[in-house]
């Protein structure tokens, strides 16, 4: 068992008794690892259990372990509370499992099959921009509403569905087992607890039950069909092992429920995000118009050659990426020792990454809290690893393209026809449980497009 010294790793101290730092890291995490920082590339976290617990707070440290030594590390007992809701997916998976998922799934992600969807999701788009009208001078919740087109969007993309009046049940079922997931997430808590029927457990055996019926009825719908079809869920169904054995059913509903919801959430977040700084930036908002029209001139909709052309609008989705990371950690678990930035990690250690700790660095991010999509311009490369938001390495993200693209598409669309302006000035603070989000929602005011400008809010950016 390793001893958890981390030899030459400074240790960030101000825990519990007995309990470390793991209160502290239940309620803040991100505050935890922006103590550390200051400490060095590599610090201990004291918590309770087997796994000594080390912050990553350098790019380099992050490289290392992300890619050049990713063989040495694993997904971490955090990631098994995910398999509650997720399965073995590609999320949760690892090893022998995970090298053959990610072969047989990588082709239905790359850039030029995802241009197949982009007519999906601009209709997606236009229905929403069309109610959004039509709610003129009206307070919606944006994290809602953000998370109702993305799960659209992924019904129509990953399914080959049109999105019907279950819709909002799903996307409660989802908040539900997100919001018990996050609960378990530092929890010392033995497995077994998860079968009392408590009403949290009561509930979020529901919420797997709907997502669970959603899912099995749309492949057994597509199996009786005869016919695998050409969305993603088509793709996984006529995926073959190198061996030319299908996958199983099991197999099957996991990636589809892991498509489903890691690839809806994640964009939903960001998105969300970005109608909040363009809020208190009208400006870049402005910007943005006259750039899209400039692409698509009469037209409504973008074609998948227009999003190559629309440099600011993907600048702003890269900064509000960065500024408001989705994954704002995530762990890696070392299977052998290792030396990191000169430290010794011990076989079965857990290292923390945060995209949310080195985005927002000042060593590499001058001004970090601003936001300046300035910084993505075209030929503008960060520092590799000092901006990782889907990750990196042989890990990285595999849905990347699919979230870039739905997000330039919904921008594309929306922008032009709506503008949206904080309804409260109370300040909008992030809450992390699997992915950062507003805190409590986000409402805001439904305008016609041009008229924010006159409610601007302060240029700032909320810590």
């Amino acid at each position: 068992m390793p001893d958890g010294t981390g030899g030459g790793a400074p240790v960030l101290r101000g825990g519990w008794p007995v309990l470390g730092l793991l209160p502290a890291l239940r309620r803040d995490p991100l505050a935890v690892f922006a103590r550390a920082r200051p400490l060095g590339p590599v610090v201990r976290l004291p918590v309770p259990g087997r796994h000594p617990l080390f912050a990553v707070t350098d790019p380099a440290a992050t490289r290392h372990v992300l890619q050049e030594n990713a063989r040495n590390y694993r997904r971490t007992p955090f990631h098994d509370r995910l398999k509650a809701v997720l399965g073995e997916g590609l999320l949760t998976s690892d090893g022998g499992l995970w090298q053959q998922q990610r072969r047989l799934l990588q082709p239905a992600f790359r850039a030029e099959r995802i241009r197949r969807f982009v007519a999906a999701m601009a209709d997606s788009a236009a229905a929403m921009a069309a109610r959004w009208e039509a709610a003129a001078g009206e307070v919606l919740d944006v994290s809602q509403e953000m998370s109702a087109l993305t799960l659209d969007i992924a019904v129509r993309c990953m399914f080959g569905q049109e999105p019907r009046g279950g819709d909002a049940a799903i996307a409660e079922a989802v908040q539900e087992a997100q919001d018990w997931i996050a609960a378990r997430f530092w929890s010392l808590a033995p497995d077994w607890t998860e079968r009392l029927p408590t009403p949290r457990n009561r509930r979020f055996r529901r919420a797997r039950a709907a997502l669970d019926g959603l899912v099995d009825r749309i492949i057994q719908a597509r199996l009786a069909a005869g016919e695998t079809g050409d969305d993603l869920l088509g793709m996984l169904l006529a995926a073959q092992a190198s061996d030319g054995a299908a996958l199983d059913a099991r197999q099957v509903r996991d990636e589809a429920m892991t498509m489903l919801l890691a690839g809806h959430e994640t964009s939903a977040g960001t998105l969300a995000w970005c109608w909040h700084l363009l809020a208190k930036h009208p400006e870049v908002a402005a910007a943005m118009r006259a750039e899209i029209a400039g692409v698509l001139g009469d037209r409504r909709l973008p074609a998948p050659e227009d999003l190559q052309r629309l440099d600011l609008v993907r600048a702003v989705v890269e900064e509000t990426l960065r500024l408001f990371p989705a994954a704002a950690w995530f762990g890696r678990l070392a299977a052998g020792p290792d030396r990191v930035a000169g430290c010794d990690i011990p076989a079965g250690s857990i290292l923390a990454l945060s995209p949310w700790l080195l985005q927002r660095d000042p060593r590499y991010w001058p001004d970090p809290l601003r936001f300046d999509p300035a910084r993505f311009a075209p030929g503008m490369r960060p520092l590799p690893y000092s901006q990782f938001p889907f990750g990196g390495g042989p890990r990285t993200c595999i849905g990347n393209h699919f979230a870039l693209t739905e997000m330039l598409v919904a921008l594309a669309v929306l922008l032009p026809r709506v503008a949206l302006r904080h309804a409260s000035a109370a300040p909008v603070v992030p809450e992390l449980l699997i992915t950062l989000k507003p805190a409590g929602g986000l409402p805001m005011r439904v305008e016609r497009a041009g008229a924010e400008g006159r409610h601007a809010t302060p240029n700032a950016v909320s810590p």
